[in-house]
């Protein structure tokens, strides 16, 4: 190759390590190919279009994905074979594409006739397509045929290049770092991709949702969450594609934390849906990344986990740390004992060597120094 095409090489190959960039790609490229703009695309059968562009109208793009995702070039890139440069309109019909509305409202606002493109195989997903496009002008059209011999000789840079930055979008996204975390949670975590289907769930997740008391999964197109009870789970998958779509930049409206009913009688669980940040590039949503963190909390667990913590730090024994725990958290005693089955004058007896064990004088003291406790100090490392 030339001297320019090596300093275009190095620029299409910088994209790997900054995603970034690939609009600037697109954009030098297309000058290389003497092309008004250039994009990747990828085009799924059902849903939403992924693109990338350079130097192209983002009104007309927007005008594409709405209306026109599937259109003659697309249905026509359908049949052409990867890897190859071809001119868009020597598969159609000729002519054809002007009398189409993807022309009037897409093409002719930004002067384009015709386009070299080439399909690349990573992009041709479940019956979808996708691949590079550079859009010609009328006067780029004249040597169209110097732009495809042009674009062949980078079609194997351009096609590795995308495929390596793919490739690090499982590094990239903060997934697997996210997932970690949540392992070591005590509470119930779970994360969703995005189509709303559960790609991690960690062990406490994975107990209550095998209990059924409060959530369950179905499958249905993949892993999905449901309630215990079917006329909970509306409002439950409402909730979830509020916060998908929040996610996906479809949407900014987020749903209240949404209380499920325990068929076993406990407290209602609490579910909280929390949306991801989108990933660097846009086509890393072709990943089955983690777009929704869905928290639950579990009333019965929580106070559980503080009881056993409680008893860990002060030496105190399991019905002392018991009434320590709801004592602290603001029951009085004639509670307590009634909660507890218990006697009052027994709750007196627990609470003073509470006091004496956690070198406090009140309920209040008691309840700061409670309140100040992790909810399980013995955490995953220790048996």
């Amino acid at each position: 190759m030339k001297p320019q095409d090596d300093a275009l090489l190095d620029v299409i190959y910088g994209a790997i390590a900054n995603p970034e960039s690939w609009p600037d790609v697109l954009t030098r490229t297309s000058d290389h190919l003497g092309a008004i703009g250039g994009l990747i695309t990828q085009v799924p059968k059902r849903g939403r279009p992924l693109t990338v562009m350079g130097r192209l109208s983002p009104e007309s793009l927007e005008t594409y994905h709405k209306h026109y995702q599937w259109n003659l070039w697309s249905e026509a890139m359908r049949s052409a074979p990867s890897g190859k440069a071809v001119a868009v309109n020597s598969l159609t019909e000729l002519g054809a594409i002007r009398k189409t509305g993807f022309y009037t409202d897409v093409l002719a606002p930004q002067r384009i006739v015709d386009a070299v493109q080439f399909s690349h195989q990573s992009m041709r997903l479940g019956g979808g397509v996708g691949g590079f496009g550079f859009m010609l002008s009328a006067r780029g059209a004249d040597s169209i045929d110097e732009s495809l011999r042009r674009l062949q000789r980078l079609v194997p840079h351009l096609g590795r290049a995308l495929d390596v930055t793919m490739r690090l979008g499982d590094l990239e996204d903060g997934t697997r770092q996210l997932g970690r975390v949540l392992q070591l949670l005590p509470t119930p975590a779970l994360l969703l991709n995005g189509s709303g289907c559960i790609t991690l769930a960690n062990p406490a997740a994975e107990a209550l949702i095998s209990s059924g008391d409060g959530l369950r999964a179905e499958r249905n197109g993949g892993l999905r969450l449901a309630a215990a009870l079917p006329t909970e789970t509306n409002a439950l998958h409402r909730a979830l594609r509020l916060s998908l779509a929040v996610a996906l930049g479809a949407g900014k409206e987020l749903g209240y934390p949404l209380r499920l009913t325990r068929p076993s009688g406990a407290a209602p669980l609490l579910v909280l849906s929390v949306p991801l940040p989108p990933p660097a590039f846009v086509f890393w949503e072709m990943l089955p990344q983690a777009r929704v963190l869905v928290l639950i909390l579990d009333p019965s667990t929580r106070s559980r986990a503080s009881a056993d913590a409680v008893q860990v730090t002060f030496g105190l024994t399991p019905a002392e740390a018991r009434v320590a725990v709801l004592i602290g958290s603001g029951l009085s005693g004639p509670e307590t004992a009634a909660l507890l089955g218990i006697s009052p004058a027994t709750v007196k007896t627990h609470l003073k060597q509470c006091f004496e064990k956690c070198g406090v004088h009140s309920q209040v003291a008691l309840a700061r120094v409670l309140g100040s406790l992790p909810t399980d100090l013995r955490g995953p490392f220790k048996s």
